[in-house]
C-alpha cells in the first residue's frame, strides 16, 4: 500500500503540488539527504574529537593514556588500527616513538636518527604525505626516503607533521595493510587538521618537560655551588695533611659515586709519588710510594703527563698496581686522576674510582676538577705550613724560611678572596632564580586562564575572525620596544579617544590591552574582534597566550644572566698547571673580576668603563687577572663600598694602559711612598698581610711593566698598570 506523504514532507524533498516527481528523482533527494545527514555527523563527531583533544592540555607532561585518547580519537574519524605517534628532537637529530599499535606483534617502538624512514620525510619537509608502494618505491630510488630496512608491507600509508608556532615537534601516522582500506586525499587532510591540534598539545608538554628540566638542573647547579662552597671552606680550614685528605674523601662522595679514593703527594726528594691516603670500600690501605719511572702506576702516568686521565673499562686499570692490605672485592671499572696543582707546580695526584661500569659523567668530572682546585690549595697550604714550622725551628735561617713560606701562602690569595665572594654570588644568582620561578608562575597562571577556554573560542569565531585572532597572536608575539611608563600611558590615552570615537565598549580597558599586544597601531584589524560578541574573551584570551610568550623569554633572560655568572666564576677560580705565556684579552679579564664582586659593586659603588680596543697582551692571564683583583679589592676597600670606581683601557704605543681610580679617601705621601714595601699595610691588625701591593708590584715587574699611583687624602687615588703588549723579550 502506497505510504501518505504530506505537504511539509513534500516540500522537504522538493515535491511538486502540481505534479509528482518521477521515481529516480526522489531516490536521488533522498540519497542527497542522507549524503548531507552523514557529512552533519562527520563534522559533529571531528567537532567532538577536537574538544576532546583540547581537553589533553590540561596535562603537564604526556602519560600512555593520554596517547591512548587521542588514538582513539583518530580511530573514530578514520581506519586507524595502525597508529603511531613520534616526537622530533632537533637538537640531538633523533626521531623517538612515544606510542605504536600496530597489526604486527613484531613491530615495536624504537628510536632513529632524523634522515631515516618516511618520518624524516613528513619532518624534512614540513607537509602532509600520502604513500602507496608505488610512491614508496620512487621516493627511495630518488633518494628522497632512506629506508634502511628495506620496503614495507603497507597497502596505502599517511603522516603528518606535527607543527606549532613554526616548529615541527613530531609526526602521527596512521597506515593499513589491507588492500580493503586506502586513504583518499580527504583523510589526508582530515589528518592533518587534527595532527594541527595535536601538535599545539604536544607543544606544551614538550615545554613544561623541557622547563622542569631546566629548573630542575638550576636547581642542581645552585646546590652543587653551594656544597663546592661548603668543600672549599672545609678544606682550607685545615693545615693537616691527613685531615685534608679525609674531608675530601668525605664530600666527595657524598658529590660522586666512589668505591676508591687516594691522595698521592710529590716526595721530598722529587723522585716518587707517596700515597698520603688511599681507602677503598671503607678500608684504608697502607702508605705505597711509586718512582716516577712506574710503568703502569696511573697516578705517576696523570703527574709525568701534567694531565687528567678519565678511564671506563679499559684494560689499563686491570694493570695497574693495587693496593697493599686491602682485599679487593670487585674489579675498578671507572676512575678518574688529576693533577694536584698549587702555584703552577704539581704537588701530587688525586682519584676517585668506582666498581661501575661508566660512572662518571660530565657533571661529576667538572665537580671533581673543582673541588681538587681547593685541595690543591689546602694540601699547598698545609705542606707550607709544615715547611715553615720547620723553618721556624732552625736558629739562624728561621725568620728568612718563615718570610718564605708566607710567600707560597700569598699565592693562595685569590681561592681565598673567592670563599669569602660565595655568599654575594649565591645571592646573584638567587635573584634569576627568583624570576624564574615568577615567570613559571605567571605561564602557569595563563595557561589555565587562556588555554582551557581557546577551544570554545575557536569554535565561536568564523574563518575570518579567526584569521584576524592568528594576526592579532602574531603581533603580540613581536619583539617589544622599551617604552618609559609615561609614554605608555599617553599611548592609552590617545587610543581610548580613537576607540570612544569608533564607539567600541570600555575603551579604557581595551586600549590597555591593545597596547600590551601591539596591536594599538592596526585598529582596522582589530576592530572586527572588538566588535565580536565575544571581543572581551577574544583580547583577555589573546593577552594570556602573550604572557606566556613574555614569561618564557624572562626565563631564558634569567637563565643566560646565571650561565654568565658561572662562566665569570669559573674562570675567576681556574687555577691551571704550568703557566703558559699567551695572548690575552686584558677586557676580558676585568669583567670576569668585575662580575665576581658584582654583590659588592651594584650596593652604593657607581661603576664607569672608559675601555678603547686594545690588542691582545701576551702575559700569564692567570697572574695579570691577580692583579686586577687586588686593585679592585683595594679600590673599594679604600671608599668603604660606596663612592665611584673608574676603569679604563687604552693602547699608549706598544704598551697598554690600565688606570683603576676610586673616589675612596686617599693617601698621605708618607704612605704613598711605602705601599709597595712588603709587608707595609694601614689596614687594621688581621685585615691584612701587607704582601698584596707587593705581589702585584712583583707580577707587573715580571712582565716587564710598571705601576705608578697618584692619590691626594680626600679625593681618592689612581692605580695605572703599563704592559708591553707584545709581552717579554
Amino acid at each position: 500500500m502506497p505510504r501518505f506523504i504530506g505537504p511539509r514532507a513534500r516540500a522537504a524533498i522538493g515535491w511538486s503540488s502540481r505534479m509528482p516527481d518521477s521515481t529516480g528523482q526522489l531516490a536521488s533527494r533522498i540519497i542527497e539527504l542522507e549524503t548531507e545527514l552523514a557529512e552533519r555527523r562527520r563534522a559533529e563527531e571531528l567537532q567532538r574529537a577536537l574538544y576532546e583533544i583540547a581537553s589533553l592540555s590540561v596535562a603537564d607532561s604526556p602519560e600512555h593514556e593520554h596517547y591512548v585518547e587521542l588514538h582513539d580519537i583518530v580511530g573514530r574519524l578514520m581506519y586507524a588500527k595502525n597508529f603511531i605517534i613520534a616526537t622530533y628532537d632537533a637538537d640531538d637529530g633523533m626521531i623517538r616513538q612515544q606510542y605504536l599499535v600496530d597489526e604486527d606483534p613484531g613491530e615495536v617502538m624504537e628510536s632513529f636518527p632524523f634522515g631515516e624512514g618516511i618520518s624524516s620525510l613528513v619532518i624534512r619537509s614540513r607537509l602532509p604525505w600520502l604513500l602507496d608502494h608505488a610512491l614508496f618505491q620512487s621516493l627511495v630510488e630518488a633518494g628522497e626516503i632512506r629506508a634502511p630496512r628495506g620496503l614495507v608491507d603497507f597497502n596505502s600509508w599517511m603522516g603528518a607533521p606535527l607543527i606549532a608556532q613554526d616548529t615541527v615537534y613530531g609526526v602521527i601516522i596512521v597506515q593499513s595493510y589491507s588492500t580493503d582500506v586506502t586513504y583518499t586525499q580527504a583523510d589526508l587532510d582530515l589528518l592533518n587538521y587534527v595532527a594541527s591540534h595535536v601538535a599545539a598539545i604536544v607543544a606544551r608538554w614538550q615545554s613544561n618537560i623541557a622547563l622542569k628540566q631546566a629548573n630542575d638542573e638550576l636547581a642542581a647547579s645552585a646546590e652543587t655551588l653551594r656544597l663546592l662552597g661548603d668543600v672549599g671552606k672545609d678544606l682550607t680550614a685545615s693545615l693537616d695533611t691527613l685531615a685534608i685528605c679525609k674531608t675530601m674523601e668525605r664530600h666527595i662522595g657524598a658529590l660522586l659515586p666512589m668505591d676508591a679514593f687516594g691522595v698521592a703527594l710529590l716526595s721530598p726528594a722529587g723522585d716518587a709519588l707517596d700515597y698520603a691516603y688511599y681507602i677503598e670500600d671503607g678500608v684504608v690501605d697502607a702508605s705505597n710510594s711509586y718512582p716516577l719511572d712506574h710503568p703502569t702506576s696511573l697516578a705517576v702516568l696523570t703527574f709525568r703527563e701534567d694531565r687528567e686521565l678519565t678511564l671506563f673499562n679499559d684494560p689499563q686499570l686491570a694493570n695497574a698496581p693495587s693496593a697493599s692490605t686491602i682485599e679487593e672485592s670487585a674489579p675498578i671499572r671507572s676512575a678518574v686522576f688529576r693533577p694536584l696543582i698549587a702555584n703552577g707546580r704539581r704537588i701530587g695526584v688525586v682519584t676517585v674510582q668506582s666498581h661501575q661500569a661508566d660512572a662518571y659523567g660530565e657533571r661529576h668530572i667538572e665537580v671533581f676538577r673543582s673541588a681538587t682546585a681547593y685541595a690543591a690549595i689546602a694540601l699547598a697550604n698545609a705542606d707550607a705550613y709544615a715547611t715553615a714550622e720547620a723553618a721556624r725551628k732552625q736558629a739562624a735561617q728561621a725568620l728568612h724560611d718563615l718570610h718564605q713560606a708566607e710567600a707560597q701562602l700569598v699565592h693562595s690569595e685569590k681561592m681565598a678572596a673567592l670563599g669569602q665572594l660565595i655568599a654575594g654570588v649565591a645571592h646573584e644568582i638567587n635573584t634569576p632564580i627568583g624570576a624564574i620561578k615568577s615567570s613559571g608562575r605567571n605561564i602557569t597562571e595563563a595557561l589555565g586562564s587562556a588555554l582551557l577556554d581557546l577551544p570554545a573560542l575557536l569554535d565561536e569565531l568564523d574563518a575570518a575572525h579567526r584569521v584576524y585572532f592568528s594576526e592579532l597572536l602574531t603581533r603580540a608575539s613581536r619583539p617589544k620596544a622599551v617604552m618609559s611608563t609615561r609614554e605608555e600611558r599617553g599611548i592609552v590615552r590617545e587610543v581610548t579617544a580613537q576607540l570612544e570615537a569608533l564607539g567600541v565598549a570600555q575603551p579604557r580597558h581595551n586600549a590597555g590591552l591593545l597596547v600590551q599586544l601591539q596591536s594599538h597601531t592596526d585598529l582596522e584589524q582589530v576592530l572586527p574582534l572588538l566588535r565580536h560578541p565575544a571581543g572581551d574573551r577574544i583580547l583577555n584570551t589573546a593577552y594570556g597566550i602573550a604572557t606566556i610568550t613574555t614569561n618564557a623569554d624572562n626565563i631564558n633572560t634569567a637563565v643566560d644572566r646565571v650561565a654568565k655568572i658561572i662562566f665569570a666564576l669559573k674562570s675567576f677560580s681556574r687555577f691551571g698547571g704550568v703557566q703558559v705565556w699567551t695572548g690575552s684579552d686584558l677586557r676580558e679579564g676585568i669583567e670576569t673580576v668585575l662580575t665576581i664582586y658584582q654583590n659588592q659593586i651594584k650596593h652604593g659603588i657607581e661603576l664607569v668603563r672608559q675601555f678603547e680596543e686594545v690588542p691582545p697582551v701576551r702575559c700569564l692571564p692567570d697572574e695579570i687577572s691577580q692583579v686586577w683583583t687586588n686593585l679592585i679589592h683595594n679600590a673599594l676597600q679604600a671608599m668603604d663600598q660606596k663612592g665611584v670606581l673608574t676603569l679604563g683601557l687604552r693602547r699608549d704605543g706598544d704598551n697598554a694602559l690600565v688606570s683603576i681610580t676610586d673616589t675612596g679617601c686617599g693617601m698621605t705621601p708618607e704612605v704613598r711612598e711605602r705601599i709597595f714595601d712588603a709587608f707595609f699595610t694601614t689596614k687594621p691588625a688581621g685585615e691584612g698581610t701587607g704582601l698584596g701591593l707587593d705581589i702585584v708590584r712583583k707580577i707587573i715587574e715580571k712582565h716587564g711593566g710598571q705601576i705608578y699611583v697618584t692619590s691626594e687624602v680626600g679625593r681618592g687615588s689612581t692605580f695605572t698598570v703599563s704592559l708591553p703588549i707584545a709581552g717579554v723579550g
